[in-house]
């Protein structure tokens, strides 16, 4: 069996067990909780560290050593941030602001206020908006915002995991720009017209559909449509790809699933040097169990296919970073606790690439190679 036909056949297995129990389990009557309003204004913030160990570093990425190899342990600051926002009126704002890595599984590691990655990408203050809500179904908002594509968010303080995934790397992740948002009964919709993967002055439409059948299912669709001669940059090598996501939520007492797949196209564009159409393909299973309110565990697989030739010589050919034609899987798992502010997290997680080019992969290896890594991250939220 084929990892994954693996993956389908575990996944469908938890979700037909969950459901069994959901629907033997007595049921217990509980009084309807009455909503607690928004604060007016509020102030959230998370600092923390985090300590990896790789085993099969990245030949190249490393900002930060001479030959580009990344280094085998590093510890660093994961998040130094505080949120300001206010939530209430017709007229809104909120600004996070601070330091930040943005670690991502088989890539190579940089220091947190390393030029060129984290928070130099996006700034000190990687989000900052105003919005106007005239009504419960109507918000206009202008800023830096965050994408909607995809299943995870920027920081780490955000996800079930520490590290973001394969599928997450090929993404945009903020954007400047204009959006609309839509919200009537179940159904909730935006669309947004911004600079797409950060570009500057480039334009680009970006949207979602979502319908929410009950309160514990969520159905989505989102994409990115960029102008088909838009130039890379430091957040991304390939600007003009259009995306797609297809994304899924449901929870199951306990337990969340949050599965997703997104589809990748690069139109060819002379002024880039595109010869060619590219197409990739990103598929990733999220999950993460509450045990209670202090002990929790997440989950990730995922795979990443470039579907050009190993040959394809266009610049847009590689959306994975492995070279053309390279394809990958990780497996990541992210035992948690929490204690009031007080967080810790421990995480194993599992790449391995095969048709990489000699030198993009890890440890110089080239068709196929693995990493592990190990990390913990501990600190505050609040």
């Amino acid at each position: 069996m084929n990892p994954r036909s693996l993956a389908m056949l575990l996944l469908l297995t938890v979700i037909c067990a969950a459901r069994a129990h959901a629907q033997t389990a007595p049921a217990t009557p509980t009084p309807s909780a009455t909503p607690t309003p928004a604060p007016a204004y509020s102030l959230d913030g998370a600092f923390s560290l985090f300590s990896a160990h790789t085993n099969g570093v990245n030949a190249s990425g490393a900002l930060d050593t001479p030959t580009g190899a990344d280094g085998i342990s590093r510890t660093d600051l994961s998040n130094g941030m505080l949120i300001v926002t206010k939530n209430s009126g017709w007229f809104r704002f909120g600004i996070t602001a601070g330091v930040y890595a943005l670690p991502v599984v088989g890539e190579a590691l940089n220091p947190t206020t390393q030029g060129g990655a984290n928070t130099s990408l996006y700034g000190y203050v990687p989000q900052a908006y105003f919005a106007f809500v005239p009504n419960d179904h109507v918000t206009i908002t202008v800023g830096q915002l965050a994408t909607l594509l995809g299943q995870e968010d920027g920081f780490t303080y955000q996800n079930i995991d520490i590290q973001r995934g394969l599928v997450w790397a090929a993404e945009s992740t903020f954007s400047r720009g204009l959006r609309v948002t839509y919200v009537q009964g179940k159904f909730t919709g935006d669309l947004e017209y911004n600079d797409g993967f950060y570009t500057g002055n480039w334009r680009a439409f970006e949207g979602l559909a979502g319908w929410a059948p009950s309160a514990n299912t969520d159905v989505q669709f989102a994409f990115i449509a960029p102008n088909p001669n838009t130039p890379g940059n430091a957040t991304t090598s390939i600007a003009n790809k259009t995306e797609y996501d297809f994304m899924f939520t449901q929870q199951i007492g306990k337990l969340q699933l949050l599965p997703y797949v997104l589809f990748v196209n690069s139109p060819a564009s002379a002024s880039l040097g595109y010869p060619s159409s590219e197409n990739a393909t990103g598929e990733a299973f999220l999950a993460s169990y509450a045990f209670n309110g202090t002990y929790s565990v997440g989950g990730r697989y995922e795979w990443f296919v470039n579907h050009s030739g190993v040959t394809d010589m266009s610049p847009n050919a590689d959306f994975l970073g492995y070279g053309p034609g390279s394809r990958a899987s990780s497996f990541t798992i992210t035992p948690a606790y929490r204690e009031n502010l007080f967080f810790v997290r421990a995480e194993f997680s599992l790449v391995h690439a095969a048709d990489a080019a000699p030198g993009l992969a890890f440890g110089g290896a080239g068709l196929s190679a693995t990493q592990t890594r190990v990390l913990v991250e501990t600190g505050v939220q609040f």
